[in-house]
């Protein structure tokens, strides 16, 4: 996401970075940070203290770290009044200008409306609920209010409601606070044909859809395992945009992941399964 944003956000001397992260192994810390910071000179590393949001809930393929986005406020420098949040699950295809310079019109943050169905039914209707992948935030109005602890109240209260773990929570705090975005700027899997419940006909789609499959800013592949670009299954149309921005990172030559072994050893595997299921024939026949 970084080598994306590095080569299509603007020029690097305009960027400010900000990598929120937890535990990272040495071994991957010291391979990334040297090329990190040679491709964004401006990267900052916050490191997030996981105790703040150790009580909320998870599930799934989720960690706790997830919760790091209600640290932004704090986590953030003071000076700043407002960022870009882009899950690292993403690639940027376009310059974000426009984003950066788009009026919130008083609101808290501006947001893409999640497509999910599961969000519905909890106090939302279609359209009223936001995917957190991608936000434009005004950190100023964030610092008015304690999302830390509406947001881990509500988690306490309605363990139920927390389908999308800290998206619920910011969707509860900033209900009626949050500006739509167009879908181009969080262009979300089912777009893409991905999830078969959700209908791609023309008819069923309404123009900002159409114009976030034909020309997306940030590709944001939320979902499963293999809808990620970098599972060898993956059969999003854009996976190759990923794929090029890894090819230019010290990451290039890593293996997909379920990436089918090769098929000499395939063979040797399949020969060996079938030479030990002989043998156990013969024992079984000869009584042993």
């Amino acid at each position: 996401m970084l080598q994306s944003l590095a080569a299509n956000a603007a020029p690097s001397g305009d960027l400010r970075i900000y990598l929120i992260v937890d535990d990272i192994a040495s071994s991957l810390y010291g391979k990334a940070i040297p090329f990190l910071h040679e491709l964004l000179p401006s990267l900052s590393i916050l490191q997030a203290d996981i105790e703040p949001v150790r009580c909320f809930p998870v599930n799934g393929h989720a960690s706790v770290a997830t919760y790091f986005r209600l640290l932004l406020p704090g986590l953030l420098p003071a000076e700043l009044k407002r960022v870009i949040f882009i899950d690292s699950d993403a690639i940027v295809s376009n310059s974000l200008q426009p984003l950066w310079e788009l009026p919130l019109e008083g609101k808290a943050l501006a947001a893409v409306p999640d497509h999910w169905l599961s969000c519905q039914g909890h106090g939302y209707v279609h359209g009223e609920y936001f995917n957190a992948g991608i936000m434009l935030i005004d950190l100023e109005r964030w610092r008015k209010v304690d999302v830390l602890g509406i947001g881990s109240e509500f988690a306490r209260a309605n363990p139920d409601r927390l389908r999308h773990w800290d998206q619920d929570v910011l969707n509860h705090v900033f209900k009626n606070e949050w500006l739509a975005l167009p879908e181009r700027w969080n262009a979300c899997p089912h777009l893409f044909g991905l999830l078969p419940e959700f209908s791609l006909s023309p008819d069923h789609l309404s123009k900002s859809e159409l114009d976030a499959i034909d020309n997306p800013a940030i590709i944001h592949f939320a979902g499963p395992g293999p809808v990620k670009p970098w599972n060898a299954r993956c059969t999003h149309p854009l996976r190759h945009v990923y794929r090029q921005a890894r090819a230019k990172t010290p990451w290039k030559k890593v293996p997909l992941d379920d990436t089918p072994p090769p098929r000499l050893l395939r063979i040797w595997t399949e020969a060996l399964f079938r030479t030990k299921t002989l043998i156990r024939g013969w024992i079984s026949a000869a009584g042993v």
